[in-house]
């Protein structure tokens, strides 16, 4: 039942979501109705269009607050032109920013440029339609109230793990509804940290990491890669085991980020990669707002 629309209603209390058109259907770009998804995270901001949950692009741009939104715009119809993607397909937009800076431009690149408001995932409003139960609702960041709309595609309870500029835990319980979690420094803070503190140290680059590895390093880079690489597989393993532990429950564990294809099948206890987790809960929480907002 995971990942159908009738899961998906059971978690938001709407009718039935839409879902991607069949590939193949006789429709042009122009005649799709098309969402932008924009998800700015603490290093990268990831831009993808979507048609349901059919994904038509993506594309990902290095986060930077000083950009304006006329400099978006001539950084997206660029890219959309390349994609043979029509601006004036784009009938709805959702933002999620975890980086507060950024988000006036972003707002302002829609209703400038789209002629209409995007949706916000903010903490502190609850259009997104995700039950949040922690102490503060409204610290609860974009990126995990779309993880856990994300989530709703898999069996529940899960447990959402996020390769991001941090690695986040977030956990959703049987209701779908968002529980808390913890909060580690991400692989390439942990890099940058060795490298910027330690006069000795290189700078590793973690795309070289993988499990032929050996553990016992015999210079210098070979024990930076085991120590990192190793190290992270055994905090992720550790933390989902203390998690588990503490919920009582057995989870669906999923992992996502941009980090994640270099961890997932290394981890023991990762049932799914799931690279779009956070973009398709943003689609879905869009979706759950539309649907409210057209009765």
């Amino acid at each position: 039942m995971a990942g159908s629309p009738q899961f998906r209603q059971a978690m938001f209390c709407v009718p039935a979501l839409k879902e991607p058109k069949p590939k193949g259907e006789n429709k042009t770009l122009k005649e799709l109705t098309m969402l932008l998804v924009i998800d700015c995270g603490n290093t990268n901001t990831v831009i993808s269009v979507f048609d349901g949950l059919e994904k038509l692009a993506m594309w990902r741009m290095a986060t930077d607050s000083k950009q304006t939104a006329d400099d978006h715009a001539v950084w997206l119809d660029h890219h959309m032109k390349r994609a043979s993607i029509p601006g004036d397909a784009i009938t709805g937009a959702v933002i999620g920013s975890v980086v507060p800076a950024c988000l006036p431009a972003f707002k302002r690149l829609i209703s400038k440029h789209y002629g209409f408001e995007p949706l916000i995932i903010d903490g502190k409003d609850p259009a997104h339609g995700v039950a949040v139960r922690i102490d503060r609702p409204e610290q609860a960041g974009a990126d995990r109230i779309a993880n856990s709309a994300g989530a709703a595609e898999y069996p529940l309870p899960a447990m959402v793990i996020d390769f991001g500029t941090a690695t986040t835990f977030d956990l959703i319980d049987a209701d779908g509804a968002y529980i808390g979690g913890t909060i580690a420094p991400g692989v390439n803070l942990s890099v940058d940290a060795l490298y910027e503190a330690a006069a000795r140290l290189p700078l590793i680059d973690p795309a070289s990491w993988n499990t032929e590895m050996p553990v016992i390093g015999q210079n210098t880079v070979d024990a930076m890669n085991a120590g990192l690489f190793y190290g992270y597989i055994s905090l992720v393993e550790g933390m989902i085991d203390k998690l588990g532990a503490a919920t009582g429950t057995p989870m669906t564990v999923i992992a996502t980020g941009g980090l994640s294809a270099l961890f997932t099948s290394a981890i023991r206890g990762v049932d799914h990669h799931a690279p779009d987790l956070t973009l398709r809960g943003m689609v879905l929480i869009h979706q759950y707002w539309s649907n409210n907002n057209n009765e």
